[in-house]
């Protein structure tokens, strides 16, 4: 029996282009109908190596009916817009993180998606891989007891000519850490945060922050990432997930499993593409063509906003810990 096949269309090619590329061509029930960029030559590259065609633009890719998914991989400011014209097209979206700019921007983006029928779903790559679903089963059915700390580092430098095309540690980078605590943990009750600036001579946005949760329960999250360094010690925390309870705990590291690699911009990190084909396959496979929900939804991200928000209160104040007002 031939397996049926979802079409998808990119809006935008961006650095995670070719990583959405990548996991499309992995999952055998998703095909790369087209893609549309404002450079029509990264469009064509694109298109070239992962299939498709090229459109001429949003309006002619929302046309096509072969298109049933839209991933949108443009910058962050023309997320809601470019989200909202899929919706209003019958298409479902998935969407890079972080999502949107503002609060009533989720919202908007839950209502279209509530009256298309469709669904949205935030690009939360990294809580889509083996190793973190088997952390999630052990801490819901209570095989580590109580859980009492949870931490998540990400140290990798970037050079300011990369760094530029992120902008916020905080806001932009930090949201891998706080919709992976989500997702294991749930919602914290209060935050503290603090950022740095290291090494960065043009860029006005810190390269270094911190951010401290309390669970309800007590136990306490502690999430770290620096664009300032790599970790080149022989027990790397380069990209690291720990968890402690009361019974065990887990360790969940992206040095897991590493090769030579200058492509880019997997940069041989089979961990991190494994989160964007699993996000993808998830999607397709459980969403689209089953009747599940996401992992991670846009309830989800609209925490994830407020927690960070209230992260850039606590740096901005100045002082210490403040509550999270879902």
């Amino acid at each position: 029996m031939q397996l049926r096949t979802v079409g998808s269309a990119f809006v935008g090619t961006g650095i995670v282009g070719e990583m959405h590329g990548r996991a499309i061509n992995r999952n055998p029930t998703s095909r790369l109908v087209g893609v549309f960029d404002r450079d029509e030559s990264k469009a064509a590259a694109a298109a070239a190596k992962f299939g498709g065609r090229v459109y001429a633009g949003l309006d002619d890719l929302l046309a096509d009916p072969d298109v049933e998914l839209v991933h949108v991989l443009t910058p962050l400011v023309s997320h809601l817009e470019t989200a909202l014209k899929a919706l209003e097209a019958g298409k479902h979206v998935l969407i890079e993180k972080p999502v949107a700019q503002e609060i009533g921007d989720l919202e908007t983006l839950q209502q279209t998606a509530a009256k298309a029928d469709r669904l949205c779903m935030p690009a939360h790559n990294y809580i889509y891989t083996p190793s973190i679903q088997r952390a999630k089963r052990l801490i819901d059915d209570g095989s580590l007891g109580e859980i009492c700390g949870f931490w998540m580092f990400f140290n990798i430098y970037h050079s300011e000519e990369i760094a530029a095309r992120y902008g916020s540690v905080l806001r932009e980078t930090c949201i891998h850490h706080v919709y992976s605590m989500l997702h294991l943990l749930g919602r914290p009750v209060n935050v503290t945060a603090m950022k740095s600036y290291i090494h960065y001579e043009k860029l006005e946005v810190e390269d270094q922050a911190s951010i401290m949760c309390q669970m309800p329960n007590g136990a306490i999250a502690n999430l770290w990432c620096s664009f300032a360094a790599n970790d080149p010690t022989t027990d790397p925390w380069s990209v690291l997930y720990k968890v402690l309870g009361t019974n065990g705990g887990i360790c969940y590291s992206w040095n897991e499993a590493q090769y030579e690699d200058n492509r880019g911009p997997a940069w041989g990190l089979p961990c991190y593409e494994d989160g964007f084909a699993g996000e993808v396959e998830y999607m397709v496979n459980r969403c689209i063509l089953g009747d599940q929900g996401p992992l991670s939804t846009l309830d989800d991200a609209i925490d994830a906003l407020k927690i960070v928000q209230t992260a850039e209160h606590a740096v901005a104040s100045g002082r210490g810990a403040l509550e999270v007002e879902y």
